[in-house]
């Protein structure tokens, strides 16, 4: 007679925070043999993919088993519950706290916030007049600029590198040319050169995770720069909503895994799939200061889009504007 193996029932405790399911605990039999252990594993694995991505779309982040403990676990990080936005649904947009300030002779072309600094940083255009500025995170002050040579029309700018260590890379319109500086003095390391589609630059993030810089050009094209090269590895057709090419890409910013871009004179925020290009939201920025306004006052249009020290707020501002805002997307 075979003697069966005594297995104890399988457990399973879910742990979650705020409605959301952050873990799978799962107990077994200490003296179980190692397939048991493995089959209980796997199955909880697969239980725990599916109940995640059904439940609040996680993703599988890792496996750990404790033979002391008896218990293996598998936990995931929930993504905020995101949806779909579209131009014609007006106002999906918060405004937080007061105004900031902001130098209305500012002719923004890039916006980008450090985190380990705790400061705010600004590529401003034109030719004779374009500028890379520090600004103070909480007032839009302008704390320090250096001025740039007037062949230079400066465009994007992007904060990246390692605390106490952090660098920028500001592209250019016309010239071909960017330039890498010192985040903490603003002295300028080195310069290199760059081809687009439209051999300009206009906006430039960062993703971190894949080690790359993403640039626009005014086409419908998303650029992707090997970080250390500063070589182009591919490039993404964007497309709108409405199935054209979203064409005239400006300031971008990287977010959540995503892009967000401004288009040039259109008052509008893309949600663009890096992988796909497809614009999966649009948010309609025109009441944010109304056009009409902002022309009494002598402002542009809206360009400047930069994460900020809270997570899903955003500092967002244009060129020539004399105020900078605070704001948090709706389902992003």
């Amino acid at each position: 007679m075979v003697q069966k193996e005594e297995v104890e029932p399988l457990q399973i405790d879910i742990q979650s925070d705020d409605d959301e399911v952050s873990e799978v605990l799962v107990s077994y039999n200490k003296k179980s043999s190692i397939t048991t252990r493995l089959s209980l594993i796997i199955c909880a694995s697969i239980l725990f993919f599916f109940m995640g991505y059904f439940t609040v779309s996680g993703t599988y982040k890792r496996l750990k088993v404790d033979n002391d403990t008896n218990n293996a676990t598998t936990a995931y990080t929930a993504p905020p519950v995101q949806f779909t936005v579209y131009k014609d649904n007006g106002t999906m947009f918060q405004t937080l706290g007061n105004d900031l300030m902001h130098d209305k002779h500012h002719f923004t072309q890039g916006l980008t916030y450090s985190r380990s600094s705790d400061m705010l940083f600004e590529s401003n255009g034109l030719f004779g007049q374009s500028t890379v500025c520090k600004l103070n995170p909480n007032t839009g002050e302008t704390l320090a600029c250096i001025a740039m040579g007037k062949r230079f029309f400066a465009e994007g700018m992007q904060v990246y590198g390692k605390p106490g260590n952090e660098k920028l890379i500001q592209i250019t319109w016309k010239s071909r040319f960017g330039f890498i500086y010192n985040a903490e003095t603003l002295e300028m390391i080195r310069n290199f050169t760059f081809s687009t589609v439209n051999n300009q630059g206009w906006g430039i993030c960062y993703d971190e995770r894949n080690h790359e810089f993403i640039v626009s050009d005014g086409s419908h094209y998303l650029h992707f720069w090997d970080i250390d090269s500063l070589k182009e590895k591919r490039r993404v057709a964007v497309t709108r909503q409405n199935g054209g090419n979203a064409l005239k890409l400006n300031e971008l910013e990287f977010v959540n895994g995503r892009v967000l871009a401004n288009v040039w004179y259109e008052d509008v925020i893309l949600v663009i799939d890096p992988k796909t290009g497809d614009c999966q939201s649009e948010y309609d920025m025109s009441s944010l200061w109304p056009r009409e306004d902002r022309k009494k006052n002598g402002a542009d249009v809206l360009n400047g889009i930069s994460i900020s020290k809270q997570d899903g707020v955003l500092y967002v501002t244009g060129k020539n504007w004399d105020r900078m805002f605070r704001v948090k997307l709706e389902g992003f």
